[in-house]
Order: structure tokens, then sequence, then C-alpha cells
């Protein structure tokens, strides 16, 4: 048995909350309040750039992200403790639409699936937090 089984699963609860959180905030293009629940750092500072610039140009995302997150690393003896997650995310049922519901072109065309890296951290006494979520467009899974 995993001796880290309980940590990676609350890693995970963690990173699934801040997908969900961040695919409301980008589809109403406004911040869903459980955001600082799940983000920090530069993954909460990159996710509100992003939904900056949405609601600057008046659009939203529509659609699903399918996703495959597995933990990498952690390491339960650091303080804090801290994991790596990896995920294969596809966003080829994700679009930018504009206020009147019309899907705008892509700016980059190609694949739709691309890996994820996120860092993780804990206070002992704290939650799960993701600090860093890098979408590596150079690499396609």
């Amino acid at each position: 048995m995993d001796p880290d089984a309980a940590e990676k699963a609350a890693v995970l609860k963690a990173y699934e909350g801040l997908t969900e959180a961040e695919a409301r905030s980008y589809a109403t293009a406004k911040l869903d309040p459980e955001l600082e629940t799940y983000a920090a750092h530069k993954a909460l500072a990159d996710i509100k750039v992003t939904l900056f610039y949405h609601q600057q140009q008046k659009t939203r995302m529509r659609g699903t992200v399918s996703r495959e997150p597995e933990v990498e690393t952690i390491d339960t003896t650091s303080d804090p403790l801290e994991a790596t997650i990896t995920d294969c995310a596809d966003s080829s049922q994700y679009e930018e639409i504009d206020a009147d519901g019309k899907v705008r072109e892509l700016k980059s065309p190609g694949p739709r699936r691309h890996y994820v890296t996120s860092t993780a951290q804990r206070a002992r006494t704290g939650e799960w937090k993701i600090y860093t979520y890098t979408i590596e467009r150079d690499r396609t899974c």
C-alpha cells in the first residue's frame, strides 16, 4: 500500500477544485469565489490575467476540457509538503465565444491536447493549494 495515498488523493482533489473553478471563471468571465481556495501565487495570478483578457475582449469560454491528472512526485517530509501534478488536457471541445455567442477563431491552430505541469504545496496545518499551472504548448499528449 502507498503510504502517501491519502496525500496524493488530497492533491488531486485540490487540482480538480482549481480546474473546475477556473472553468467556471472563464465561462462567466467573472472570478469564481472558490478559486482562491485551490490556487495561490503564480497559478492564481495566471488565471486572473487570462480572465482579465476575456473581460477586455468581452469573450468567455464554452465547452469542456478533458483531463487525466496524476501526482508525479510528492514529498511529505518537507515543510511545506510539496507535489508535482502532470495532466493531459484535451481542449478540443472548448471554444472561445464573443458576447453574441459566436465562436472566435483560434489564434494558434494545431493540436488541442497538451501537457500541463503543476506544483502544489501544503503547510503541515493547511490545505493543498496549486502554486504553478503551466500549459506546455510545445508538448502534445
